[in-house]
């Protein structure tokens, strides 16, 4: 009876360990996404989008994803964006986010519905991001102007 008890007592401990642990266990989430409209005039070679990440945390480790939305008059197969940032020190860090958007016979990859379609692409490392500071994204095309191009945005998720 005496080693019945000691077993509930041992059973009832390591279940409620495991609900401690478990508990402390968390999923990566999305601690940031912000979009910016482009103008219906296009986007220019120059002009640099800028986010202002604001999440929880002063500072954060995990994935920066990079996403377009386009439209079917889209001139190109493909698009080339340059994502630049502060990491945690402080040292500038930037990347090139290459978008193949159609395949070889010239149909879209991207997903959506009606006229516009989205596709995003992970920055192949963990980025550091402070609070506050901005991450820039601008389109690195050998092109003045980029039509048809609707929206660019950011997404940070958590590691």
């Amino acid at each position: 009876m005496r080693m019945m008890k000691s077993v509930h007592k041992l059973m009832l401990i390591t279940a409620l360990l495991s609900v401690v642990g478990l508990g402390a266990c968390s999923a990566p989430g999305n601690d940031y996404s912000e979009y910016h409209t482009l103008p219906e005039e296009g986007w220019l070679y120059g002009d640099t989008i800028v986010f202002t990440p604001d999440f929880a945390d002063s500072v954060a480790t995990g994935r920066l994803v990079t996403a377009i939305t386009h439209g079917n008059d889209f001139r190109f197969s493909s698009l080339v964006l340059e994502v630049l940032w502060r990491d945690g020190g402080g040292q500038v860090c930037r990347d090139t986010v290459f978008f193949p958007l159609a395949d070889n016979f010239g149909r879209w990859q991207g997903r959506g519905l009606g006229p516009h379609l989205q596709m995003a692409d992970t920055i192949g490392r963990r980025v550091t991001l402070t609070r506050g500071v901005p991450v820039k994204v601008r389109h690195i095309m050998r092109t003045d102007t980029l039509m048809a191009l609707s929206r660019v945005g950011i997404f940070f998720i958590s590691e």
